[in-house]
C-alpha cells in the first residue's frame, strides 16, 4: 500500500516468486552493458549428479525410494515435498542402475503416474495421479476480457482406446555361482590381498563369498554388483575366490490391457504402449496405470493453448476455468511461458480437466 498517493489514488503491490534458481556461466560482452547467465532449478542440477546405490531395496514404496534418492542428492527434507499417495505402490525390489538423480526421480514418477516439478520456492514436488484430481474448484476464471487468443485443438495424435502395460517382475533366482577367479591368485605368508569382484549377473542378492585354496577372509563388503573381499593367510599358497548369489531376473512378465470398446468401434483401436519400467512390478500397479491412462486418453481430446495478460501469482498445477460466448471450461496448468516488456503476456497449455461445461 502506497500511503503516500492521494486517497482517490490508492495503490496494492502484491510481489510473488517466480522461481529459485542457480546461476551458470555469465556472460558480458565487451562494449555492451548487460550481462546473461543462465538460470537453473533443482531438478536441472539434480541431471548432472549420479545416483549410484550400489544396492536392491526390498519391500519400498515409491514413496520411500524418492526419499532415498533425495537424500543421496543431498537435498533437505524441507527443500521437497513427497505426495503421500506414493506410499500405495508398494515394489518387491527395486534396483537402479547408475543413472542421474533426476532420471531416478522421473522413473519413480513414472511409476507412480504422476508428476514432479519444481515450484516457485524451489520446492521439489513429487505428486501423485489424483493430486490434481482432487482439485474441483478453479483457482482463477479467464474470461474473454482477459485473454487475446485462445484455441483448443483436437489431438487425435495423442488419443488411445488400447493400452498395454507390462510388469517388469524381479523375481530372485536359485543360488549360483555368479563369480569365481580366472586363475588361481597367489598369496604369501602374512599377506593380505584386496580384489573387487565383479558378478557375472546383476544385481544380486544374499551373496556369500568362500576361499578355496589356503588364507581366508579377513573383511568383505557386499554390493548389488559385486564385492570388495580382503584374503589374508598364515601360509604362502594359492586360492580361488567364489561367490554364490541369487541374481535378480524378470520372472514371470505380464502384459496387461484397458481398453474401451465404444472408442474403438467409433475411431479404430489406437494402442499405446507403456514403457517398460523397471520399478512397475505387480499386476495391481499395471492395471491401475493402464486404467487411469485409458479413462485419459480413451476420446479426443480439447486441452487448452492460450496467450492472456497473464497473473504471475498462478502455479504449475493450478486449475483455471476459460469462459467464453458457449460456456466455460476447467483446465489444469502445464506450462506457462511469462514474457514482460513493460507488459504483461504469458502463454499458458493447459490440460482438460474431467468436467463438462458450464
Amino acid at each position: 500500500y502506497n500511503s503516500n498517493a492521494p486517497f482517490y489514488d490508492t495503490e496494492i503491490k502484491e510481489w510473488v516468486p517466480l522461481g529459485t534458481f542457480w546461476s551458470g556461466d555469465w556472460t558480458a560482452p565487451e562494449g555492451e552493458i548487460y550481462v546473461q547467465t543462465t538460470g537453473r532449478d533443482r531438478l536441472e542440477i539434480l541431471s548432472q549428479s549420479i545416483f549410484s546405490s550400489s544396492q536392491v531395496y526390498q519391500n519400498k514404496t515409491l514413496y520411500d525410494l524418492a526419499k532415498v534418492v533425495l537424500e543421496d542428492a543431498g537435498i533437505k527434507e524441507e527443500e521437497y515435498w513427497i505426495d503421500t499417495e506414493l506410499q500405495e505402490f508398494l515394489i518387491p525390489y527395486a534396483y537402479f542402475e547408475p543413472v542421474s538423480h533426476r532420471e531416478a526421480l522421473r522413473k519413480i514418477t513414472e511409476a507412480g503416474l504422476g508428476q514432479c516439478y519444481c515450484d516457485r520456492n524451489g520446492l521439489i514436488r513429487l505428486e501423485g495421479y489424483s493430486y490434481l484430481q482432487s482439485k474441483t474448484e478453479p483457482d482463477i476464471v479467464i474470461t474473454r476480457d482477459d485473454y487475446f487468443k485462445k484455441d483448443n485443438p483436437n489431438n487425435y495424435m495423442q488419443m488411445a482406446n488400447y493400452i498395454e502395460v507390462e510388469t517388469q517382475p524381479l523375481r530372485p533366482a536359485p543360488t549360483e555361482e555368479v563369480y569365481r577367479s580366472n586363475e588361481p591368485i597367489s598369496i604369501n605368508a602374512g599377506e593380505t590381498i584386496s580384489i573387487t569382484a565383479y558378478y557375472n549377473a546383476e544385481p544380486c542378492i544374499e551373496p556369500v563369498a568362500s576361499i578355496e585354496g589356503v588364507g581366508s577372509i579377513a573383511e568383505v563388503t557386499y554390493y548389488s554388483w559385486g564385492a570388495d573381499v580382503k584374503v589374508t593367510s598364515s601360509t604362502a599358497g594359492e586360492f580361488e575366490l567364489v561367490i554364490n548369489a541369487k541374481p535378480l531376473k524378470i520372472q514371470g512378465a505380464e502384459k496387461i490391457v484397458a481398453k474401451d470398446d465404444d472408442s474403438i468401434r467409433e475411431n479404430g483401436r489406437i494402442k499405446y504402449t507403456f514403457p517398460k519400467n523397471p520399478l512397475v512390478q505387480t499386476r495391481q500397479q499395471a492395471q491401475k496405470i493402464a486404467d487411469n491412462l485409458l479413462a485419459y486418453f480413451k476420446d479426443p481430446r480439447r486441452d487448452l493453448t492460450v496467450e492472456w495478460r497473464g497473473n504471475p501469482a498462478l502455479l504449475l498445477g493450478d486449475r483455471v476455468r476459460i469462459v467464453d460466448e458457449y460456456g466455460g471450461e476447467d483446465f489444469f496448468v502445464t506450462q506457462q511461458n511469462i514474457e514482460y516488456d513493460g507488459g504483461l503476456k504469458v502463454s499458458m497449455e493447459g490440460r482438460k480437466a474431467d468436467v463438462e461445461r458450464y
